[in-house]
């Protein structure tokens, strides 16, 4: 047995996980560690004995593993900003109470007029690099809609749905600045 299992005494406040620390990878054992020393043992409640979904073990150690590697500060930061922030929640804490919001300042222009012109070829330099993001936005459930809310129409006019306007925009924008998708 891997020395960082150990007798397994440490897992003893999960007794699922630690019937089961034989199948774990060493570094799967250090992560068993933090969840553990982090009073995440719940998450081992539901483990079968070893051989019976080893695989759905291993798998949530790699996601675990992923979130390790790719949180800032990792999983003991992942872990104590997320109970942070379910305390704030649960004490009805607004995280952007202290932001006020404000009307940026900016220039009005009248179009065709030489000002514009200039403004419009900056924007379509800058715009060559910008990125777009079409955001689904979920289903309409409470609208009783089957579909997703981007299909509704926004144009009511020629039944011009909230999809297709932003994807013509984008098709006219990529023609007007000689870019591709």
């Amino acid at each position: 047995m891997d020395q960082s299992v150990g007798d397994g005494e440490w897992a003893s406040s999960a007794p699922n996980l630690m019937k089961n620390l034989s199948i774990l990878l060493p570094d799967q054992v250090e992560l068993a560690k933090i969840l553990l020393n982090e009073g995440q043992g719940h998450l081992f409640h539901h483990w079968k004995r070893p051989g019976i979904n080893d695989e759905r073990k291993k798998s949530f150690f790699d996601q675990v593993r992923i979130l390790n590697g790719s949180y800032p500060g990792g999983l003991l930061s992942y872990i104590r900003n997320s109970i942070s922030l379910l305390a704030d929640s649960k004490a009805g804490k607004n995280p952007y109470d202290s932001f006020v919001p404000s009307v940026p300042s900016g220039e009005v222009v009248t179009f065709g007029d030489d000002n514009f012109l200039m403004l419009e070829k900056i924007g379509i330099e800058e715009a060559r690099r910008a990125t777009f993001v079409l955001v689904a936005g979920g289903l309409g459930e409470r609208l009783e809609y089957k579909g997703i809310k981007v299909i509704f129409c926004s144009n009511t006019y020629n039944s011009q749905n909230r999809r297709n306007h932003p994807v013509h925009f984008i098709y006219l924008f990529t023609q007007r600045t000689n870019t591709s998708f």
